[in-house]
């Protein structure tokens, strides 16, 4: 059997993060967001984290080989099944047992896919960190492949002041910028997407944990090696230096917020800027529009305000 940590959560929670840790431990290999490979690797070339892009990057090449021999599908016909069977709001459909011929056929291209990447890698356990929970609900129909659910989870106030701030874009040959969205949107996917994760943690609850950004920032050795010992995976050749400060080695992720270009060391700690940043207003429409879940996550109506010389240090997500 595979074993796969499977990520889930809206965008913006620190999944990056966590994901690129978690891939500096011996024994253990992310693959970034998956659910992108045919699409923003394959299909538009863009980068994998050693820095290649994707379709030359002698590991990738070696995993397709071993997964589908010569002939890989094609990413324009697996980016139709995904349009079919993994969207988001197909989640309830999957997590009742409906199958399609697109989630069929989606199912059948990622059975070899994860025992390859095992196999290319010596891996015991792999990392994807797509966060979409439709993907997530399809990790249980695989066979071979053992899956453990994380759901991350972050304030919304601080989710929606990071997607409001302009972020470069590494992916693809020239820098840009990502695609902005305001409160409202933001908050109402970050409603959405967290529901239906714990949906699809409670079908198997004992392969489910939920993890807060804010809990990882506090203590972030323990909290990645808790993870690690959740799946029965040992922490070997740790690569923090303290608790607070870890050396990245370059990685194979597929995609990911641009902190997966990152390697060396990197101080953690918890990153508060939207407290003092920003419009008052898009906090509250991002708190009004949270409020379903807010405390059930252990989040405040009514944040503490902190001075900005309080904030000072603080690393980005």
């Amino acid at each position: 059997m595979t074993k796969v940590l499977y990520i889930a959560g809206w965008g913006r929670s620190g999944t990056t993060i966590v994901d690129n840790i978690l891939n500096a431990y011996k024994g253990v290999f992310s693959v970034g967001e998956l659910v992108y490979l045919w699409t923003w690797g394959l299909r538009l070339g863009r980068r994998c984290g050693c820095g290649v892009a994707l379709p030359e990057c002698e590991l990738w090449r070696a995993i397709l080989r071993t997964a589908y021999g010569e002939r890989p599908p094609p990413p324009s016909e697996v980016l139709a099944m995904q349009r079919q069977a993994i969207r988001v709001r197909a989640t309830p459909g999957l997590l009742r047992g409906r199958t399609s011929p697109a989630a069929d056929a989606y199912r059948r291209v990622l059975e070899p896919l994860y025992p390859a990447i095992a196999d290319v890698t010596g891996a015991d356990l792999i990392i994807d960190s797509s966060k979409s929970p439709a993907a997530a609900a399809m990790l249980d129909r695989l066979d071979g492949v053992e899956g453990y659910l994380v759901h991350m989870v972050r304030d919304p106030r601080a989710v929606a002041h990071s997607w409001g701030r302009p972020t470069i874009q590494l992916n693809g040959p020239q820098p840009g910028l990502m695609r902005q969205q305001g409160p409202l949107l933001s908050t109402a996917r970050w409603l959405a997407w967290n529901f239906l994760s714990e949906r699809v943690g409670a079908r198997n609850p004992g392969r489910f944990r939920r993890l807060r950004y804010e809990d990882f920032a506090v203590r972030p050795r323990e909290t990645v090696e808790d993870l690690l010992a959740f799946t029965g995976t040992g922490a070997v050749d740790a690569p923090f230096l303290g608790e607070h400060t870890v050396v990245l080695p370059i990685n194979h992720t597929v995609s990911g917020n641009p902190g997966r270009f990152r390697s060396g060391e990197l101080d953690i700690r918890p990153d508060d800027r939207w407290r003092v940043d920003g419009a008052r207003s898009h906090r509250a429409i991002a708190t009004a529009v949270a409020l379903p879940l807010l405390r059930r996550y252990g989040y405040s109506v009514r944040p503490p305000h902190r001075a900005d010389h309080e904030l000072r240090g603080s690393t980005r997500r």
